[in-house]
């Protein structure tokens, strides 16, 4: 798991995060790249991603996933065929995700927020 520093726009595992208890912090942690009091936030906003490709990908997979869904929801009688030729999809999709952007499917990056 990771964080993103909500000053710096760092991003650093969850091990790195420095205790500021002895600097007279009592909420949060420090940022080990810029030192400033934060806090994780779990609920952020927006998704951090590594690389704008890798936004794409999620972008076009989640698409995928939707649009397969509501044509299986709303075609005819489906098939075997027609399940297939989905989860192939889907599974092309995973492993495509697994070997070019491990760091988005496996290790989430969460956002943080200022210490008030």
């Amino acid at each position: 798991m990771n964080y993103q520093c909500c000053y710096c726009k760092e991003e650093f595992p969850a091990i790195e995060a420095i205790d500021g208890y002895q600097e007279g912090y009592k909420v949060g942690f420090l940022c080990p790249k810029c030192g400033k009091n934060i806090q994780d936030n779990p609920m952020n906003e927006e998704w951090v991603f590594s690389s704008s490709s890798s936004k794409i990908f999620f972008v076009i997979f989640v698409g995928y996933f939707l649009l397969a869904w509501i044509s299986l929801e709303f075609s005819g009688p489906n098939t075997w065929v027609d399940y297939a030729v989905v989860l192939g999809g889907v599974i092309s999709f995973l492993i495509y995700g697994h070997i070019k952007y491990p760091k988005d499917m496996y290790s989430p990056t969460i956002g943080t927020k200022p210490v008030k």
